[in-house]
């Protein structure tokens, strides 16, 4: 089982922007030394906690300092941008680490609707979603002839489709332009196992993906000690009920912070009804649940996002999770 990682860049208590930033780098480094397949980055506005606004700027900075993991988004918002902007972003990052870059693309706007706005001032020129992607792909591959993206290199980075997985057909675009298929349970836990099945039976092969690649990404609470699982654990789930009411904070809280916070039954039921995001555990346990969860959706490869006050911690159960898997 391959496992890779899904990093936000999320903000902590008492420290900077600019700090969220560069732990994300140090992140990479130690994932890129633990044997992690590959590093996505996510696309977010406007939202304070989540820093992590332009994936393909910091990518490029990430594999300046790593060796042999893949970069890749996770993805970039394609409503946000003009397919022929992102062709020029990943193919200068396929010509700066060739075989190394993903090219993960959703169809949210990852943030309100007037930053959304800022981005794309007309989103109604570029059509609906299926036409940018469309667009991306002639890009890629230079079947545009008016216009070529530049650099133009050989080599153009895999596209995989990022999906909530709400129903069976989730996963129809993705078959239909043989990508890969990145299922975000961590997002929304109810997804179809069925959009995965109807996904690689209805999937045509392509240059990039001759056969149907499946990820799952999960939410993951991983420690070394009963007693600091349960602090992890305890943050997580904090964000996880501000962000379903609408209440994200703009940082993550330190654990301090969390020693007043108690949850009532209304909130324990509803941790417990959308449980299947995430994987909690000392290493052997969310090993077991990593396969598990993988099997349920018939996935080649597991994606962990993980939301730790500390870059220590993060560091140290991604750690934990590579002995326990043998990376």
């Amino acid at each position: 089982m391959k496992l890779s990682v899904l990093e936000q860049s999320t903000l902590s208590e008492g420290s900077s922007a600019a700090e969220a930033i560069s732990n994300t780098v140090a992140l990479s480094k130690e994932l890129d030394r633990l044997g992690y397949n590959r590093i996505w980055l996510s696309e977010h506005h406007n939202l304070n906690i989540l820093q992590g606004s332009t994936p393909e700027v910091l990518l490029a900075a990430i594999g300046a300092q790593t060796t042999r993991i893949r970069l890749g988004s996770g993805g970039v918002m394609l409503p946000n941008h003009s397919a022929y902007h992102i062709a020029e972003n990943f193919r200068t990052l396929e010509a700066l680490y060739p075989g190394r870059v993903d090219c993960g693309i959703g169809r949210a706007s990852g943030g309100d609707s007037y930053s959304r706005s800022l981005l794309m001032p007309t989103p109604e020129a570029w059509g609906d979603f299926g036409d940018q992607a469309d667009q991306l792909a002639r890009y890629f591959y230079d079947t545009c002839k008016r216009a070529f993206a530049m650099p133009k290199i050989e080599s153009a980075p895999p596209i995989w489709l990022l999906s909530a997985g709400s129903n069976a057909a989730s996963g129809k675009l993705a078959a239909e332009k043989g990508m890969g298929l990145a299922v975000a349970l961590f997002i929304n836990p109810d997804a179809s196992a069925e959009a995965v099945q109807q996904y690689k039976q209805n999937f045509r092969p392509s240059k990039e993906f001759p056969e149907p690649r499946v990820m799952i990404a999960v939410n993951a609470v991983v420690a070394a000690t009963p007693e600091k699982l349960q602090g992890q654990k305890k943050i997580s789930d904090f964000l996880r009920l501000m962000r379903d009411s609408g209440k994200y904070p703009s940082s993550v809280p330190a654990p301090e912070a969390m020693k007043g916070v108690h949850f009532g039954t209304n909130e324990e039921g509803y941790l417990a009804h959308i449980a299947n995001r995430e994987v909690v555990g000392l290493p052997g346990e969310a090993k077991k649940q990593i396969l598990e969860r993988a099997k349920n959706y018939d996935a080649d490869e597991v994606l962990l996002t993980m939301i730790t006050h500390k870059l220590s911690d993060k560091i140290e159960s991604f750690r934990l999770l590579a002995e326990a898997f043998g990376l």
